[in-house]
């Protein structure tokens, strides 16, 4: 009986912060097309900062990796299978393991109505191999060259041989996205770049957030048949996503 009260309690507190943490967001979200997860981290120490190529943490359970910006490629978490996502294709490899060439998916746009092209994948690793301060500036000095075959190709040429350089950019927790270069190409220091209003490349937009950190709202795009999870699975449901903490 014990537990059967402990645990009724724990479901109402759920519940209860759950709602707390909804009714914050004001009536023009309605809760009826509105997911509502967990920010497993914690509170978001910078809430305004969504610049996760920085080799700062930055939160992005927050919904910027789930909703905001897809991979190369995602581990299916019920099968254990890759899953193409912005690429077209599985990674394809040199018999001596030190070329790769990567074939983008076509049709796949940033929020801002811009194509994600070969440019935004080779503007990435360079970024990050030419600045400390960016996450896999370690890993991308493995890169003797990068080639824009066409539009939706890249060849990356590898000082040694390696196998498993694509699981840099293979999704099972965290992963190498690929930036906008138009927006980063702009910028003077891409480490301290807050990146604030995002654009996505992924099905959600930013809608909103708490500047304390305890939650960020989420509004799925327009043309989400745009994105490589439009494209692969059809419309996302919720018309909202709700992280909070």
């Amino acid at each position: 009986m014990k537990k059967l009260v402990f645990l009724s309690l724990v479901l109402l507190m759920v519940f209860t912060l759950s709602q707390t943490a909804f009714s914050q967001l004001g009536p023009n979200v309605p809760r009826d097309e509105t997911l509502i997860a967990n920010i497993l981290t914690g509170r978001v120490v910078t809430p305004d900062n969504f610049n996760v190529w920085a080799a700062t943490w930055r939160t992005p359970d927050r919904g910027i990796q789930q909703l905001m910006l897809e991979p190369l490629w995602i581990v299916d978490p019920a099968s254990g299978k890759v899953i193409n996502a912005l690429a077209a294709s599985s990674p394809l490899y040199s018999k001596d393991f030190k070329t790769l060439t990567i074939k983008l998916r076509p049709g796949c746009y940033w929020s801002d109505g811009v194509e994600i092209t070969a440019d935004d994948v080779i503007y990435t690793i360079e970024l990050a191999k030419s600045n400390s301060g960016m996450s896999y500036y370690a890993s991308f000095q493995e890169v003797a060259k990068l080639t824009k075959i066409d539009k939706y190709t890249v060849k990356i040429d590898l000082k040694e041989p390696n196998a498993r350089f694509h699981t840099y950019f293979l999704d099972r927790w965290g992963a190498c996205r690929p930036l906008p270069k138009h927006v980063f190409e702009k910028v003077k220091d891409p480490v301290s770049f807050d990146f604030k209003p995002p654009i996505s490349s992924g099905p959600y937009i930013l809608h909103s957030y708490d500047p304390g950190g305890y939650w960020v709202l989420w509004q799925r795009r327009e043309d989400w048949q745009r994105t490589p999870t439009g494209k692969l699975f059809g419309m996302p449901q919720p018309k909202y996503v709700l992280f909070y903490y």
